[in-house]
């Protein structure tokens, strides 16, 4: 079974301080912060501050931790800042889950979120919970993985 994803939509790296690393490549290479919203919406649980970086062509989300558990602070207390994720939008969330399953990889977290507070009328409401699955020692990196939030027709911008 072959599971479509979209092109990369973000990576996820770690950091003890988000705000740092977005100066940090603002100061060298330019980079501004994107999708301020999202990072907003993202950060308002209180477990972390998110901070959207583009840099090229590519988004950097970088998530300070803000308590000291889940997988967050588990890998800065084991590994120091690094790469957490890579994140992807699938079609189907279950086709996916089973596909890495059978492959070895295992479900870390499942996170629901409620798009409508984010993108109102225009949200899905039964978007599958962005589940986070291992892959670190098949692959280098775990996968996060979303299905659409929206509605297929603000999807084509109608």
């Amino acid at each position: 079974m072959v599971i479509e994803v979209s092109p990369l939509v973000h990576i996820e790296i770690v950091v003890r301080d988000a705000e740092k690393a977005y100066e940090f490549l603002n100061r060298i290479f330019g980079a501004e912060k994107t999708e301020i919203e999202f990072a907003k919406f993202l950060s308002s649980g209180g477990a972390a501050n998110v901070v959207h970086v583009r840099l090229s062509n590519v988004i950097l989300q970088f998530v300070e931790p803000l308590v000291d558990e889940g997988l967050w602070a588990e890998d800065l207390k084991k590994k120091g800042p690094g790469v957490h994720n890579l994140t992807f939008v699938v079609e189907d969330m279950k086709e996916a889950v089973m596909a890495l399953e059978k492959e070895g990889a295992k479900v870390l977290l499942e996170m629901p979120f409620d798009w409508t507070k984010l993108y109102g009328k225009y949200a899905r409401t039964d978007v599958a919970p962005v589940h986070m699955i291992s892959g670190e020692d098949i692959v280098g990196f775990r996968f996060e993985l979303a299905e659409m939030p929206l509605k297929s027709s603000q999807k084509r911008g109608e």
